[in-house]
């Protein structure tokens, strides 16, 4: 929703959200700076990764239709459990399964409720590729969240994926809000990326990424009643039906979490930082 009404440029507008919500993530995360350089590489990473999940998805949004964008990225979660079980051979719950594939397909029937712009084949590959980058992204920082202070791999995945936005966003027509209004905008929604990724990484610290991937199910849900409360947008039967399908395969999904597996594809294990 804040994407769609940004006073800046898709690019631009990831690149202040980011911007803005880096000294938060300095604040909390005051070691950030005497991590090994590895792991800062790490980090950095899944920023990158995440910078180009926020670029194209961005633009996704405004090139495809609502539907298929929505449906695309929300790919995300099946991405993590793939990777987890075909890759790190990790064993997930039957129920954690069937809650991700329940709630994918409320999503699909909310985004087919709320369809509306033409088809794209370069929006919709945008969307793909947006769901391909956060399922990386989310995947190194699980690793690094299991060993390090969560807050330290918020501050360098946020500096990465900053850096990301930039170059691509100065290449737009709309870089710097011209308006009280537009810096207030992109202020309160700096401030709302840092509670978001700061707990999002707190969250994979202590529960399977696949679990935490599939919370992500939750954001249809959500838009859909801050859009009835804020732009009175009544949602549609359709958009309902979805909703309470994908509370139900969330609720599947957590009856029994995973138990946090260990950490063996990023070496060097340290001790959990303070501060």
């Amino acid at each position: 929703m804040l994407v769609r009404e940004s006073p800046v440029s898709p690019a631009s507008t990831a690149f202040w959200r980011l911007a803005i919500a880096l000294p938060f993530a300095l604040w909390l995360g005051r070691l950030a700076f005497q991590q090994s350089r590895r792991d800062i590489g790490w980090a950095l990473f899944a920023g990158i990764l995440l910078g180009g999940d926020l670029i194209c998805w961005n633009n996704a949004i405004l090139k495809t239709s609502v539907m298929e964008a929505t449906v695309l990225v929300m790919l995300f979660p099946i991405i993590v459990a793939a990777v987890e079980i075909g890759f790190f051979g990790r064993s997930l719950s039957p129920r954690l399964l069937m809650g991700t594939a329940v709630a994918f397909v409320g999503t699909f029937v909310i985004a087919t409720g709320a369809s509306r712009g033409q088809s794209s084949l370069v929006g919709d590959l945008l969307a793909l590729a947006a769901a391909g980058f956060f399922a990386c992204s989310l995947l190194i920082s699980a690793q690094l969240c299991r060993r390090l202070d969560h807050r330290v791999v918020t501050v360098w995945v946020i500096i990465g994926a900053a850096l990301t936005a930039l170059p691509v966003g100065l290449t737009e027509s709309a870089i710097v809000p011209h308006s009280p209004y537009g810096w207030a905008y992109l202020t309160f929604y700096g401030a709302l990326t840092f509670g978001s990724y700061a707990l999002y990484n707190n969250a994979l610290a202590n529960l399977s990424t696949t679990l935490v991937a599939v919370s992500g199910y939750g954001q249809p849900v959500i838009a859909t009643g801050l859009a009835l409360v804020l732009l009175g947008e009544v949602p549609s039967i359709g958009a309902l039906l979805g909703a309470a399908i994908i509370v139900i395969g969330l609720a599947l999904a957590t009856i029994e979490p995973d138990a946090k597996s260990e950490s063996t594809d990023i070496p060097s294990p340290r001790m959990r930082g303070e501060g």
